[in-house]
């Protein structure tokens, strides 16, 4: 079963459940314009393009050039990302819609690739919020391990403590203290 509400939850758990949040509110939000399939073709294409663009980024691009104080390369291989994919997503969408759910045919244009861009660049900066979103819960789970262990460590002693070795020592000393402040006892 998946431990989503409670604190095991993993970070891919939590991923997946995010995924799964943006798909629907796309979905419906495109329900009501576009009908029940060509609800469904483009909400998988703009989940597939979002995932695409974030984890393109915090998991290539910012790892491989940003922390590696490219940072220049980066921002030029950022924007040649979006403007890729801001193209070719449009032109996938018209292509989509031209052959399957127009009833006439309508063109690729500038403004719908740089409205598609723009939205993509959007996407580009939520990137950030996500990995951040990540470290955080990746940390959260470092922490939790380490008090595990620290509990563990703990128990370990405070076991080795109770051993019979220990409480023998412990009741022979008493004695022994007794038995020279007050030979009766």
């Amino acid at each position: 079963p998946v431990k989503i509400f409670s604190e095991k939850a993993s970070p891919r758990q939590l991923q997946l459940l995010v995924w799964g949040t943006i798909f629907l509110v796309n979905f419906f939000s495109l329900l009501p314009m576009d009908g029940v399939l060509q609800s469904i073709i483009y909400t998988i294409l703009n989940t597939f393009f979002y995932a695409l663009i974030i984890y393109g980024n915090i998991n290539f691009l910012f790892p491989r050039l940003y922390l590696k104080a490219q940072t220049a390369l980066y921002i030029l291989t950022s924007i040649l990302l979006l403007a890729g994919i801001g193209l070719f997503k449009t032109w996938i969408s018209e292509l989509i819609y031209n052959t399957w759910f127009a009833k006439k045919y309508y063109a690729v244009t500038w403004q719908n690739i740089v409205y598609v861009t723009v939205g993509c660049a959007v996407v580009f900066i939520l990137s950030f919020v996500f990995r951040i979103a990540l470290a955080y819960f990746a940390l959260k789970r470092q922490a939790q391990q380490i008090q595990e262990q620290k509990s563990l460590v703990e128990l370990n002693l405070l076991k080795s403590q109770v051993q019979p070795h220990f409480l023998f020592n412990t009741l022979n000393n008493i004695y022994y203290e007794a038995f020279r402040e007050a030979p009766r006892t």
